[in-house]
C-alpha cells in the first residue's frame, strides 16, 4: 500500500465487485418489478374476463325476471339456477343489445372495457321446394238411397278406357298394387265389394260422371287432368255392379263404372307433393365455421355488429383476453302469435304427455283470397299443411307427409284438423311447428290449439358455447 492510498489493492477489487452487485440488484429489480406489475396486469384482464361470464352464464340476473321488462335490469343473468342456460334470456340479452339500461348493466360487468360476446348454439331451418298438391275433388260423397246412383270414370265424354301409372286397391286389410289387382279378377272384370278402397294415377285427362238411377239428370260432372291422383271408396249397404274393367288384360288400362245403392267418396288431386325439409345445425358446426347463432361488440359504451370495426378495435388494443364456456341451453317455445319465420318455430320442445286425443288445431282467416303453409315435426316425421281458400270460398287444407296426403275442409273462415294428424305421439322425442309462409297479414291470421297442449311439453336441451372477448382500446 503506497502513501496516501485509501484502500490497498485487495479493498479496492472488493468496492467495485460490490458496485457490479448492487447495480445488476438494482437492474434486477426493475425487471422483476416490471414482471410482477405485468402478471398483476393479465390476471386483473382475464378476472375481468373469466368473472363477467361467470355472473352472466351462472346467475339468473338481478332481478330475476328482467328478461320481461328489460329496463329493470342490473345484472342480466342467463342461468336458471340449475346449471343450464335459459333460452328466453339468452334471446332477451342478444335480442335487447342495444337498450341502455342493458348496456349499462353489461359496462359494469366488463369494468368498462370493450368486449365481443358471441353465443355459437344449435339452430334449425326449415324449407320447401316444390308445390302443394292442387285439389280437383275433396272426399265429396254421393248416394242414392232411392233407385242409386250411376258412378263412371273414363277417357273423355264416352264410356272409354284410359291408362293409369299406378293402381292400388285396398281390401280389408290388404293392399294390392298393379298386376295383383288385375289377378283378383274374373277374365276382364273386378267386381269392387264392401268397403274398398281404389287410389290410381291417370297419365291422361279423365271424366268423373255421377248420375241419378231414378228420374235421370246430370248429378256431377267433372273433367280430371293428366297426372292426377283419384281416389274411390265403395260403402253398402250394397255394391251392386260396380267393377273396373280392364282392357286385353292389362293393369294399367281399364275404367271404372257401375250403378247401384250404394255410397260413393271421390277425391282427386295433382300428384305432385313438395320436398320439406327440416334441418337442424349443431354448434360445433356453426364453431367451425366461425359463424355464431347471436354475436354483439360493446366498444366505448356502444352497441357495435360491424365485424370490421370489432377487429380493427382488437387490433388497436395492447392486450386481448378470450375465454369460453361450454352450456346447456334449455329451450322452450310456445306462443301461436309470431311472425312467419324459417327458423324460430312457434312450438318447440320434448312432448313429455301423450296429447289429447279430442284436441284440434283451429285456424282462423280473413275472408279474402289467401293461403298460408305450416310445418310440424314429430320426432324424425316433418308434415306441411297447407291451407287456403278454394274457389267455392270454403277453406281446404292439406297435409303432406313424404308423399301422402290428407285433405280437410273448413267453412268461410275457419277450419279444424285434428292434433293428432298435425303431430304423432311420439312422447320423448322433438315436437315442433313453424308458421312457414301467410298471404294474409299475420295479425288477420288465428291459430290456436284447443285445448293447449303446453301442458304436454317440456324444455328441451341442446350443448352451446358462449364465447367472450374483452379488450381496451386506448
Amino acid at each position: 500500500m503506497r502513501k496516501g492510498q485509501l484502500l490497498s489493492l485487495d479493498a479496492l477489487i472488493s468496492l467495485i465487485v460490490v458496485t457490479f452487485i448492487l447495480a445488476s440488484l438494482v437492474t434486477l429489480s426493475d425487471t422483476v418489478r416490471g414482471e410482477i406489475i405485468s402478471i398483476v396486469g393479465l390476471y386483473e384482464r382475464s378476472n375481468i374476463a373469466e368473472n363477467m361470464l361467470d355472473i352472466i352464464v351462472d346467475s339468473p340476473g338481478e332481478p330475476e325476471d328482467w328478461e320481461s321488462n328489460v329496463d329493470s335490469v342490473k345484472v342480466p343473468g342467463i342461468g336458471d339456477g340449475f346449471g343450464v342456460v335459459d333460452y328466453n334470456k339468452l334471446k332477451a340479452l342478444v335480442e335487447n343489445a342495444n337498450n341502455s339500461h342493458l348496456l349499462k348493466a353489461l359496462e359494469k360487468l366488463s369494468l368498462g372495457r370493450d368486449f365481443l360476446f358471441e353465443v355459437y348454439m344449435s339452430s334449425f331451418n326449415i324449407t320447401i321446394n316444390g308445390e302443394f298438391p292442387k285439389v280437383y275433388i275433396d272426399n265429396m260423397t254421393f248416394s242414392g238411397p232411392r233407385g242409386g246412383v250411376y258412378f263412371r270414370v273414363s277417357s273423355g265424354p264416352g264410356n272409354n278406357f284410359f291408362t293409369v301409372d299406378y293402381l292400388e286397391l285396398i281390401r280389408g286389410e290388404t293392399k294390392y298394387v298393379n298386376e295383383e289387382v288385375l289377378n283378383l279378377a274374373t277374365g276382364s272384370t273386378l267386381k269392387l265389394e264392401e268397403g274398398d278402397k281404389l287410389r290410381f294415377i291417370v297419365l291422361e285427362s279423365v271424366t268423373i260422371t255421377v248420375r241419378r238411377l231414378e228420374g235421370g239428370g246430370t248429378v256431377f260432372q267433372k273433367s280430371i287432368p293428366e297426372n292426377s291422383v283419384i281416389e274411390v271408396t265403395v260403402t253398402g249397404p250394397e255394391t251392386s255392379n260396380f267393377q273396373l274393367t280392364f282392357k286385353a288384360r292389362n293393369w294399367n288400362v281399364l275404367k271404372f263404372t257401375g250403378n247401384g245403392n250404394v255410397i260413393v267418396t271421390v277425391s282427386a288431386y295433382s300428384n305432385e307433393t313438395p320436398e320439406i325439409k327440416f334441418e337442424k345445425t349443431f354448434y360445433t358446426d356453426l364453431l367451425s365455421l366461425g359463424s355464431p347463432t347471436y354475436y354483439f361488440a360493446v366498444i366505448n359504451g356502444s352497441l357495435v355488429l360491424n365485424r370490421s370495426i370489432i377487429k380493427n378495435s382488437m387490433n388497436n388494443s395492447e392486450w386481448i383476453e378470450p375465454v369460453q364456456r361450454i352450456i346447456t341451453v334449455e329451450r322452450f317455445e310456445y306462443n301461436l302469435s309470431k311472425e312467419p319465420s324459417t327458423s324460430d318455430p312457434l312450438i318447440y320442445g320434448i312432448l313429455n304427455l301423450p296429447l289429447p286425443a279430442d284436441g284440434f288445431l283451429l285456424i282462423s282467416v280473413p275472408s279474402t283470397p289467401g293461403n298460408l303453409t305450416l310445418v310440424a315435426v314429430s320426432g324424425s316425421t316433418v308434415k306441411g299443411i297447407y291451407v287456403y281458400r278454394n274457389s267455392s270460398g270454403y277453406l281446404n287444407a292439406i297435409i303432406v307427409e313424404n308423399e301422402s296426403i290428407s285433405t280437410y275442409t273448413g267453412n268461410s273462415s275457419t277450419i279444424s284438423i285434428p292434433i293428432t294428424k298435425v303431430f304423432d305421439d311420439n312422447v320423448n322425442e322433438i315436437i315442433g311447428m313453424w308458421l312457414y309462409y301467410t298471404s294474409w297479414d299475420r295479425e288477420d291470421v288465428s291459430i290456436e290449439i284447443v285445448p293447449t297442449i303446453e301442458w304436454a311439453i317440456k324444455p328441451a336441451r341442446d350443448l352451446g358455447l358462449i364465447k367472450l372477448t374483452v379488450w381496451d382500446e386506448p
